[in-house]
């Protein structure tokens, strides 16, 4: 016999799968004996060109610093690493004697100004009954305006000394001194570092805790130099084992020495709590194609003579069909000819049709 089918296609029912002219002879029940699935191609509009290594970071503008706006001891810790914050919620206690004198000179420009505006009430009231001179109700005027100032200028102060506008009103109503104030959150966020403990002592703008906003991240990738050439503004990135893609907003202008690569910044455009600013991942660079693309599980793509085939379902069985990869991966290949979204492609029991295929015409 000069048709010789491999023993693996034998089925339990006796009846070898034929294959002749290229066509593997083969029912439901004996695609079923010895395994063979298929799957439809995936349509798909990129081409994955190179993997590289990235991190996960924050944008400048989504990073904040929380510092000791004055000297003093911690005596409360409110939030632990890692936490979401909101923003104005505490984060710390801090005593500091010095905050006592500078409320004490709040409260002397709070009653020098109720002073002065009662003055002026008064001397605007003598204006009117011709009493007084304009000149002595300008000069009233002028007091005032300088205790205004002078009050604006001591609250301010104490803004910047830490205390807030709700802190600074009770101040001003109660007349009582304080030496605490807390230390707020600046923004919502995460706390992605924790400097302050309690009991620590501390000079002015010491860091206390880096606050991160996560609603946008980026991924800072090395980029090896020879794939340059191929990098453009906008092709998207995905990383590697997640459904997560980003879009290339910029390519640096130097190569680093040690690693002849270059930093390639891209924005995540679904950004998912898996990703953390700190983070390394692989990532592949995917190159946007006007071509006819589909994606097949790598174990669907067999090579005969240097080329390349898959396997299609058609009436009687299975075909082979000749396609061209664009590119593959441990996983995956990228067919760009030779498949439509109609080709049901077998991706188990590839082994067998192949086997039966190129056992056609072999002698016994």
């Amino acid at each position: 016999m000069k048709l010789a089918i491999a023993a693996l296609l034998l089925v339990s029912f006796g009846q070898p799968a034929m294959a002749l002219e290229g066509l593997i002879k083969l029912d439901s029940e004996q695609a079923g004996h010895i395994g063979v699935q298929t799957l439809l191609p995936v349509p798909t509009a990129s081409v994955p060109l190179v993997r590289a290594p990235a991190r996960v970071s924050l944008p400048p503008q989504n990073e904040y610093v929380v510092s000791a706006p004055q000297g003093g001891l911690v005596t409360k810790v409110d939030v632990a690493l890692g936490v979401r914050v909101a923003n104005g919620q505490p984060l710390a206690r801090i005593e500091s004697p010095s905050l006592v004198g500078l409320q004490r000179s709040f409260l002397d420009a709070v009653n020098t100004h109720e002073l002065a505006r009662n003055k002026l009430a008064r001397d605007k009231t003598l204006l009117a009954e011709g009493i007084i001179s304009t000149m002595r109700w300008q000069e009233t005027r002028s007091d005032y305006e300088r205790t205004a100032t002078a009050l604006s200028e001591a609250e301010q102060v104490l803004t910047i000394a830490g205390i807030d506008a709700a802190d600074i009103s009770r101040v001003k109503k109660s007349h009582r001194i304080d030496s605490h104030y807390t230390v707020r959150s600046p923004a919502d966020g995460v706390v992605l570092e924790r400097m302050a403990v309690v009991g620590q002592r501390l000079d002015p703008m010491t860091p206390l805790f880096r606050i991160g906003k996560l609603d946008e991240l980026w991924l800072e990738i090395d980029m090896p130099q020879e794939r340059l050439p191929e990098i453009r503004l906008d092709d998207r990135i995905q990383v590697e084992g997640l459904d997560l893609h980003a879009r290339i907003t910029h390519v640096g202008q130097n190569i680093t020495p040690g690693t002849q690569s270059t930093l390639v910044r891209a924005v995540l455009e679904n950004r998912g709590d898996p990703l953390k600013p700190g983070q390394h991942v692989t990532v592949v660079l995917l190159h946007a194609s006007t071509d006819k693309l589909f994606k097949v599980p790598l174990t669907a793509v067999v090579s005969q003579e240097g080329r390349d085939y898959v396997f299609v379902r058609v009436e009687g069985g299975f075909a082979p069909r000749r396609v061209a990869i664009a590119s593959r991966d441990s996983h995956q290949a990228i067919v760009h000819e030779g498949l439509t979204e109609a080709d049901a492609v077998a991706v188990q029991g590839v082994a067998a049709l192949k086997a039966a295929w190129v056992g056609i015409g072999s002698e016994e």
